[in-house]
């Protein structure tokens, strides 16, 4: 949230009121546009000597307009100037939100290291399928099945979870959704090497 507060206020002053309002319209997909967390943000970045604010009185009622300090300049440019991780929290993707603020000549480059890292992490995750498929079910029931019948707790514990007194089937059903998460995931990484690659392809193309 500190970094989209940063972000915003790059650009313009802003009152609490009005960076809530450019959230819940452009950001509500990476942070929350709740006044309290907004509240929290603030303070951490004016006790960091971040940002700063001035108070005036509109309509009888107190405001508080804040501004980028110099120091919170620099911190929200070293911020953006680091690759984007994908595997961190949606608030990374605000690096992609603000790239236009990082020099042209360093843009590509950024660009580059999410897709190295997707690359290399497409990789590992398609060896990881390699070897689940290679697993035996059969020797995965036997291995769970002699578990669970040493531990009856736990046995009774998934038979309770799942509504269903048949072992075989529990594990065939935990065992699908666990192979479908990961083929997911994998999709998920080829989604964003191919969509990084396109945003490289129209950069360069582009000249931007």
């Amino acid at each position: 949230m500190d970094k989209m507060i940063l972000g915003m206020l790059m650009l313009s002053r802003l009152t609490l009121y009005e960076m809530k309002a450019i959230i819940k319209r452009n950001f509500w997909a990476i942070c929350s546009d709740s006044t309290g967390s907004i509240q929290a943000a603030l303070k951490k970045l004016l006790a960091a000597g971040m940002v700063d604010f001035v108070e005036y009185v509109e309509k009888s009622v107190n405001k508080k307009r804040f501004s980028i300090t110099q120091t919170g300049r620099e911190a929200f440019m070293a911020w953006l100037q680091t690759p984007i991780d994908l595997d961190a929290s949606n608030m990374e993707l605000g690096k992609l939100l603000f790239m236009g603020f990082v020099p042209v000549g360093q843009r590509i480059a950024l660009i580059d290291a999410v897709i190295v890292k997707a690359e290399q992490e497409y990789a590992a995750h398609i060896e990881l399928q390699s070897q689940v498929n290679e697993i035996s079910m059969d020797a995965a029931y036997a291995e769970t099945t002699a578990y669970w019948e040493s531990d009856t707790e736990y046995r009774d514990g998934v038979r309770a979870a799942t509504q269903n007194d048949d072992d075989i089937i529990n594990i065939d059903g935990i065992a699908y959704f666990q192979e479908a998460a990961l083929q997911y995931g994998i999709d998920y990484m080829k989604f964003d090497i191919e969509w990084f690659k396109k945003l490289k392809k129209d950069i360069e193309s582009g000249g931007i």
